[in-house]
């Protein structure tokens, strides 16, 4: 399945439904209305392209449709840095893994030692 990029408001959007596990418009409405103003249109225009880009999948509830997750939050992570990491590597070659290198220093020590174990493991 290709994975695409999501917009951050696609994304707030996703996350609601990946905690519900599942949710109306009205659901994810009110969820984002805790923390800013959005309209009830917008939502669903959203969730429709989720479901366009097969994120998410839905079925007919009384006045509406109920979203749920198609994949997993873990599983879209995955596949997302997976196919980054192939598209840079594959465009930059050396230096897209040289800057990826680089760029562990940056990363507090739980984490770097954490990677760095994940890499070690690998064939």
């Amino acid at each position: 399945m290709e994975t695409r990029v999501l917009g951050d408001l696609e994304q707030q959007v996703m996350n609601i439904v990946w905690k519900c596990n599942g949710c109306s418009v009205r659901d994810v409405v009110i969820e984002i209305k805790k923390k800013k103003k959005i309209a009830y249109t917008t939502v669903a225009t959203i969730l429709q392209r989720l479901f366009d880009k097969k994120v998410v999948d839905r079925k007919v509830q009384k006045k509406g449709y109920w979203y749920f997750p198609r994949i997993s939050k873990e599983s879209y992570i995955k596949t997302l840095a997976k196919s980054f990491l192939q598209k840079m590597t594959h465009s930059f070659g050396d230096v897209a893994i040289a800057s990826f290198a680089e760029s562990l220093e940056s990363l507090p020590k739980d984490k770097k030692k954490y990677l760095l174990q994940l890499l070690k493991n690998q064939k």
